[in-house]
């Protein structure tokens, strides 16, 4: 009986044991599975990023490019007539440094070609929103051709630091 008794004692502790075993081993590999889910969606995470930064890179300028003179350059724009101003400080949101948005600002007198014809450059060049366009808003200073008219064009220069995406 004695035999019998320790024979059923060792059958349910096996039992016991084989039972939070499995249980184990089954939470086990749900945890597994989940890590590794998890580590493939950080990789996936980690390209899209990289994808990203070249989209930054190839629609965006350089900050160190947004100044008054090279963007003039750019834009083939001078001083006697049209007139580039940075409006304010840069918008940048949060504690990322690595992006900024400029508000600009070009009026001064134009033909309506001359206007076009910086319209079509701005929407070439990298970085330039323009959202706003007024020709022949106000009238032109005394003393200018009467082909000329006064032409505002406002927008965003958007640009990202160099040094934070490589």
């Amino acid at each position: 009986m004695i035999r019998f008794a320790a024979g059923i004692a060792i059958v349910i502790f096996t039992l016991l044991m084989g039972g939070y075993k499995y249980f184990d081993n089954a939470s086990n590999f749900e945890s597994r599975e989940y890590a590794l889910t998890d580590a493939l969606d950080k990789r996936d995470a980690g390209k899209d990023l990289q994808k990203r930064i070249a989209e930054i890179r190839r629609v965006s300028q350089e900050i160190r490019f947004v100044q008054k003179n090279e963007l003039e350059r750019a834009l083939d724009i001078g001083a006697p007539r049209l007139d580039l101003r940075i409006i304010g400080q840069p918008l940048v949101r949060g504690n990322n440094k690595a992006l900024a948005r400029y508000t600009f600002r070009i009026a001064g007198p134009a033909t309506y070609a001359e206007a076009q014809g910086v319209l079509e450059r701005m929407t070439r060049l990298p970085g330039f929103v323009p959202y706003s366009f007024c020709f022949a808003c106000s009238s032109t200073p005394r003393g200018a051709p009467p082909e000329l008219s006064m032409v505002q064009i406002e927008g965003y220069i958007y640009a990202y630091d160099k040094d934070t995406f490589y």
